[in-house]
């Protein structure tokens, strides 16, 4: 058995509806308490049960109610169903004798009986059929001829109908409206030309390396040569190696080792190898320079170098110098401010409509800043990793074009309408030409077309030949090209009486045209 359980919602058509989609051909409907208050579906009528019992029928089902209103079962019973108290007394009934009461189809009232008191209809009596007078004849002739008359003449005006096509004279102009942006600003300031931005901003990283400028100089090799050694004492004297000796002229004196021994004869002379001790070029000295001998040994001998002393070189290098660090820096943020110019264009950033000016990006912080080498450091090469906190300005397409749409229409000449304008943008102005935190500039171009009145087209053009009314449009009025006239019915050639017959279209020129 399938359970149809009705909802306050329900009336006889939803009722109806699920009675044709159950599946078991035994189906128990109850109608509950909290179902039957509604007036409009309360279930107060046997018509609302006599419906169900026809679809009963057709489907050959076995239908039974259990209603829990008393009031009601009568409805049900009269429209023939078997009512039960309850669902489980329904249940019961399928258990003890394994179907429901069948159905009652209600008796039909019958015809009632004519009352004895009726009298007999009768029959009606002939029409006796006159001739009309002449005279009234002729009267219906001629409101029958004046009828026909009237309703030609009113198909002749309201039949036809045409279609008039123009196409005004048009003109393009252009105009460069200077707009400041104020994020400070909730609204579009059109008098001023000001208006809102919405302030964008992230950390970009850059890395960029640029060449030294700077010059110094880098010693390579020692300074070699020898020296003359003269013994002052009247016996032989030994010159142990790594003796050192220098020389006196100038602030800092240059030193230098013996590479080798060398004995000296009494009150005799000797060579010896020497070697500056520090690198670089000024170990290479003129003849006569070397002139003193530091220790015991200088109490003993004297020295001087007959020869020059050289071999020591110099060479040039590139050193990191204050600009190079500052053109590293200037090259990083130019790199900074193009990522970030590209990043903030994505949709995280900015919201539907909205576009980022390049000339709107400020740096306002620098989180990090590494440069590989110092000032003076000798390097061909100085890298510098640089991270920038870098905001800009969300400005919003509808609130420029709004702007500079009223600055083109200020222009629009006088009989003339603007029909659709372009814009390109442009850069940021240099000077401070705004009220706001910075000025770019919108060339907007317009395109307008001549004003026609329909109004008085019609009134000056109603029942004239199309060719009369094409030459008197095309001369009153400003047009592009001749107008386009259609009538219909093609063989009709003027123009309708009606003015509503009458369609006029005024169709701009592309574009481009």
């Amino acid at each position: 058995m399938e359970v149809i359980r009705i909802s306050p919602a329900d009336d006889r058509l939803t009722v109806r509806a699920m009675l044709t989609r159950v599946a078991e051909q035994r189906v128990l409907i109850v109608l509950p308490w909290e179902a039957t208050p509604s007036l409009e579906k309360g279930w107060s009528h046997p018509l609302d049960f006599e419906l169900l019992l026809r679809t009963a029928q057709e489907r050959e089902l076995e239908v039974a109610w259990a209603v829990d209103d008393p009031g009601r079962r009568s409805f049900v019973r009269k429209a023939g169903f078997p009512v039960f108290a309850s669902e489980a007394a329904a249940q019961a009934r399928v258990a003890e004798k394994g179907s429901f009461p069948s159905l009652r189809v209600p008796e039909k009232l019958a015809r009632p009986k004519r009352p004895l008191w009726a009298e007999d209809p009768q029959k009606p009596r002939p029409l006796v059929q006159r001739r009309q007078p002449v005279w009234l004849i002729a009267i219906e002739l001629v409101v029958a001829g004046a009828v026909l008359l009237a309703l030609i003449s009113a198909a002749l005006l309201s039949w036809p109908s045409a279609r008039i096509v123009l196409v005004p004279q048009g003109m393009t102009y252009s105009r460069v409206v200077a707009i400041s942006v104020d994020p400070e600003l909730t609204e579009v300031d059109l008098q001023r030309s000001i208006i809102p931005a919405r302030r964008i901003g992230d950390e970009f990283e850059s890395y960029v390396e640029v060449g030294t400028s700077g010059r110094g100089f880098t010693f390579t090799g020692r300074a070699r040569g020898q020296v003359l050694f003269t013994n002052l004492l009247g016996q032989d004297y030994r010159v142990p190696a790594g003796t050192v000796v220098r020389t006196t002229a100038g602030s800092y004196p240059v030193r230098y080792a013996t590479t080798n021994e060398v004995i000296l004869p009494a009150f005799g002379q000797g060579m010896a190898s020497v070697e500056a001790l520090d690198e670089g070029t000024r170990g290479n000295v003129d003849p006569y320079q070397i002139n003193l001998v530091e220790g015991v040994v200088g109490f003993a001998v004297r020295v001087t170098n007959p020869d020059p002393i050289s071999g020591a070189q110099s060479t040039a290098v590139a050193t990191v110098i204050d600009a190079d660090r500052e053109r590293a820096w200037n090259l990083a943020a130019q790199k900074a401010m193009a990522e970030a110019y590209n990043g903030l264009q994505d949709s995280t950033y900015l919201e539907s409509g909205e576009f980022l000016p390049n000339q709107a990006l400020v740096i306002q912080a620098t989180p990090k800043q590494a440069y590989t080498h110092l000032v003076g450091e000798q390097t061909p090469v100085l890298g510098l990793a640089l991270r920038l906190l870098i905001t800009g300005e969300a400005i919003n397409v509808t609130n420029v074009q709004a702007v500079a749409y009223r600055q083109l229409a200020t222009q629009l000449p006088e009989g003339y309408k603007l029909l659709d304008a372009r814009f390109e943008y442009g850069e940021a102005a240099e000077e401070d030409v705004g009220p706001g935190i910075f000025t770019f500039y919108v060339t907007t171009h317009g395109y307008a077309a001549a004003t026609i009145d329909t109004a008085s087209i019609t009134e000056l053009i109603l029942g004239k030949p199309k060719e009369d009314a094409a030459a008197l449009l095309m001369e009153s009025l400003p047009l592009a090209r001749p107008p386009q006239i259609t009538v219909t019915p093609d063989w009709f050639p003027n123009i309708p009486f009606l003015p509503i017959r009458t369609q006029i279209e005024v169709v701009p020129l592309d574009w481009q045209g």
